[in-house]
């Protein structure tokens, strides 16, 4: 069986989910619900290998090489404390956005708040000799690839901006350092030098957004209207990704008596199409996840 991926085949099962071992049948579970099993699974074992390397403490503290794991001090809420409008408007402070970005994309608040700092000092409506705009500084090409259609919203410009750096963070390991380089250079430029570019500009920035983070920044007590848009997910609810990673996994076992969860050969039998028409890509189940976790953002 095949799942197709960007809405080619409306079928959102894979087979090999869970095997009864009582008779040997295959048990269907949706996917989405083994994704977020696997991701879960993946973000305990990097938290772990943090902890056991004394990457990060609880306070949010950088280790010896400056990396600050991205799931330290995230803002955790029960949705937005601002009022939502019949026609879709948000009435919200600034700092409510930050925090509801931080638990969206799974960042550090701290980290998120510095570089917004850094980049505009808050201001919605900055604009940059290159053309960069808003509160995080995105740039025209960024917005459309992380589906802001008003950069001047703080609600998009921030949440989008969000889910670059939670790309970022994702593709440098979690280290802030390198995050933010690739923020202010491009990942291609850290990658091409090891590290942050030897620029003047890049080097000084990482430096600004060390000291933010070190000393902590206020946000700016300013209420805003803005308009959500996908990027921002229900916000009236909490969007707390280990909450939900966790009911799902359980929910899926629990419905299943004497399961188990597949073997990675398992779930490799199972085909995943992405893509539509000429274009389509048949691959498993494990290239899928490993295809999720180095582009799915399709950002950086």
């Amino acid at each position: 069986m095949a799942l197709a991926v960007n809405g080619v085949r409306a079928n959102p099962y894979v087979n090999t989910a869970y095997v009864d071992q009582g008779n040997g049948k295959t048990t269907i579970t949706p996917f989405s619900d083994i994704l977020k099993k696997e991701k879960e699974q993946a973000a305990a074992a990097s938290a772990q290998t943090a902890s056991s390397s004394g990457a990060t403490s609880p306070s949010g503290a950088a280790t010896p090489s400056g990396a600050v794991s991205p799931s330290v001090g995230i803002a955790s809420t029960n949705g937005t404390t601002g009022k939502l409008s019949s026609d879709g408007k948000l009435t919200t402070k600034l700092d409510d956005i930050f925090r509801r970005a931080s638990e969206k994309y799974n960042i550090s608040y701290d980290f998120l708040t510095a570089v917004a700092k850094a980049e505009s000092d808050f201001n919605p409506n900055c604009v940059s000799s290159a053309g960069a705009k808003g509160i995080m500084q995105v740039m025209p090409y960024e917005a459309k690839e992380l589906g802001i259609t008003d950069v001047f919203d703080p609600e998009q410009n921030i949440m989008g901006a969000a889910r670059l750096l939670a790309a970022h963070l994702e593709k440098f390991d979690g280290d802030t350092t390198l995050a933010a380089a690739a923020y202010n250079a491009g990942s291609g430029r850290v990658k091409q030098y090891g590290g942050v570019p030897p620029f003047k500009e890049t080097q000084n920035y990482v430096k600004k957004i060390a000291a933010y983070m070190k000393e902590g920044v206020k946000v700016p007590d300013k209420t805003y209207t803005v308009s959500p848009n996908k990027l921002s997910g229900d916000v009236t609810k909490s969007q707390g990704t280990k909450g939900r990673g966790t009911q799902a996994a359980s929910g899926a076992q629990s419905q299943i008596p004497g399961a188990v969860p597949a073997t990675d050969e398992e779930l490799n039998q199972s085909m995943v199409v992405v893509g539509s028409g000429e274009q389509a890509v048949t691959m498993t189940y494990g290239a899928y996840l490993r295809y999720l976790e180095l582009g799915s953002l399709g950002v950086g």
